[in-house]
């Protein structure tokens, strides 16, 4: 039995959506048996993240931490 097939190769540009919201989190994950898992809260700038990172480095002597970025995208097809 012979199969055939076409293979259509289409190409896609990813954007940001500029309607879409963009946030950024902090968490300390500082520690050697267990993280400290302190979080920010959702800020809508980088900066926020970042000032509160530096507090709570200050405060706690905590060096690590995972930064979060979202934001939404969309997809177009490109002709």
């Amino acid at each position: 039995m012979s199969v055939k097939a076409v293979l259509r190769f289409v190409k896609y540009k990813i954007t940001r959506d500029p309607d879409g919201e963009r946030t950024w989190r902090a968490r300390c994950v500082s520690g050697d048996e267990e993280e400290c898992g302190a979080e920010s809260m959702v800020f809508g700038g980088d900066e926020d993240p970042t000032d509160w990172m530096a507090e709570h480095a200050k405060e706690t002597g905590h060096t690590r931490f995972e930064r979060t970025y979202k934001d939404y995208a969309l997809v177009e097809k490109v002709e």
